[in-house]
């Protein structure tokens, strides 16, 4: 009687006895997947071999691309001094002279006129303007002198324009230096031995992934919680 009794209140507790079972056999089985499929040496491995390929790439293509960088910068300011010159020899002074030669008569007689009218708002107005047209005649005078210190220097419009083309030319140049080299890099990024070596050990590192995730699906197939099932309820009606 006392037998029956009790194997009825085992029977009776064993399916919440089963439930504290299979999550310790749970965490067991997840325990041993993050040892069995861990992938932190991949991951060390693929960040090693990344920093490598990064390095590499900067010295084979990013340094020498920044150095013929530095040379656009100083080519750009020379080319945009020898433009700036070039535009002085070709600037028509004379003309530029006779302009204001012209507008400066124009202002003469109209203040000869307003101090012969005494009027005091006409003489300030052309006076502001005569002042005005003494400012532009300064500048014009201060380029030319530029253009006399130029040739003073030896620099002709010749040799400058030779300048000019020998510049864009180099600049030219460059610019085709530095898309091969852009080329190369992505050549090398995506297509080179170093890169071989990382695309296999992230095809290694998926695989163990999809090992793990697998491992720990296996744990609820079917016939892994029957066989749970069975040796929980043998172990526990045994008094185990």
């Amino acid at each position: 009687m006392w037998n029956w009794i009790r194997n009825w209140y085992r029977k009776l507790r064993m399916p919440a006895a089963y439930r504290a079972y299979e999550r310790r056999l749970r965490a067991v089985h997840e325990e041993e997947a993050r040892r069995k499929f861990s992938t932190v040496r991949y991951e060390a491995r693929l960040l090693a071999a990344n920093k490598a390929m990064e390095e590499r790439a900067q010295r084979r293509f990013d340094i020498p691309v920044a150095k013929l960088q530095l040379e656009v910068v100083a080519l750009e300011k020379q080319l945009e001094s020898c433009r700036t010159q070039l535009g002085n020899f070709e600037r028509p002074f004379r003309d530029e002279y006779e302009e204001l030669e012209a507008e400066m008569a124009l202002l003469g007689e109209r203040r000869r006129n307003a101090y012969a009218a005494k009027d005091t708002r006409a003489i300030d107005e052309v006076n502001a303007e005569v002042a005005e047209l003494q400012k532009r005649t300064n500048a014009v005078r201060g380029d030319l002198a530029v253009q006399t210190d130029l040739r003073d220097q030896g620099l002709t419009p010749e040799k400058l324009r030779r300048t000019v083309q020998r510049c864009e030319g180099r600049l030219q140049t460059i610019q085709d230096e530095q898309e091969r080299m852009q080329r190369e890099r992505a050549a090398y990024m995506n297509h080179s031995a170093d890169r071989a070596e990382i695309d296999a050990l992230e095809r290694e590192m998926l695989a163990l992934e999809r090992k793990h995730i697998q491992f720990l699906r296996d744990f609820d197939s079917p016939a892994e919680r029957r066989r749970r099932e069975r040796a929980h309820e043998q172990t526990w009606l045994n008094g185990a």
